[in-house]
C-alpha cells in the first residue's frame, strides 16, 4: 500500500474510534432526549456511552455491516459525518465567566421534519460540541439553557457539518 493511502487509512481509522472532544459531566446526570423531551435513555454526547441502554444501538459492534450512529440508529457509513457546534457567549468566547448565567446547556439536533434529538447537560464553557456519527440529514441545531427549550441559539450546518451560533445570556 503506497504511504499515502496508508496514512489515509490510519487517519479514517482514528476519526471513526473518536467520539465527541468534551470531557462528560461528572454528576452522571446526562441525559438522551429523543423527540426533545427530557425522558432520559440511551446515550450521551461524549461518544455514546452512559446513559441506561433502553434505545438503539450503542455500538458499531451491533450494526453489522453499518455503523451505530449517535442517535442510537444503525446507518451506511456514508450516511453520518463529524460535526461541530462552536459558540461563543452574546459575542465573547465561552468560559467560565463568559457563561455564568447559563453554565449548563441543553444541545437539540433536527432535520426541519420532526426527526429531532439531544444531549444535557452541555458545559457551556467548552465553547464547542463535536459528534463523529451524525446522520447527515439532521441539518439543525438549537443550543439553549439547560430544560429552556425555547431559547437560547439556532443554526444549521454549512457544507462540512460546522455551525456557529452566539448565545443571548
Amino acid at each position: 500500500m503506497p504511504m499515502g493511502l496508508r496514512f489515509a487509512a490510519l487517519a479514517m481509522g482514528a476519526v471513526g474510534l473518536c467520539g465527541c472532544l468534551i470531557e462528560p459531566p461528572s454528576s452522571g446526570d446526562d441525559t438522551y432526549y429523543p423527540g426533545g423531551g427530557g425522558d432520559g435513555g440511551w446515550g450521551s454526547g461524549w461518544g455514546g456511552g452512559g446513559g441506561p441502554t433502553g434505545f438503539g444501538c450503542h455500538s458499531d459492534s451491533e450494526c453489522g455491516s453499518q455503523v451505530c450512529a449517535r442517535n442510537g440508529e444503525c446507518m451506511a457509513a456514508r450516511d453520518v459525518h463529524i460535526i461541530h457546534v462552536d459558540w461563543t457567549v452574546s459575542e465573547e468566547p465561552a468560559s467560565d465567566t463568559s457563561c455564568t448565567a447559563a453554565p449548563k446547556l441543553s444541545i437539540t439536533f433536527s432535520s426541519g421534519v420532526g426527526d429531532e434529538f439531544g444531549f444535557a447537560p452541555v458545559p457551556c464553557n467548552a465553547g464547542r460540541y463535536t459528534i463523529d456519527k451524525m446522520p447527515t440529514r439532521i441539518n439543525n441545531v438549537q443550543l439553549a439553557r439547560q430544560y429552556e427549550y425555547g431559547g437560547g441559539a439556532y443554526g444549521s450546518f454549512d457544507a462540512t457539518g460546522n455551525v456557529l451560533l452566539d448565545l443571548p445570556y
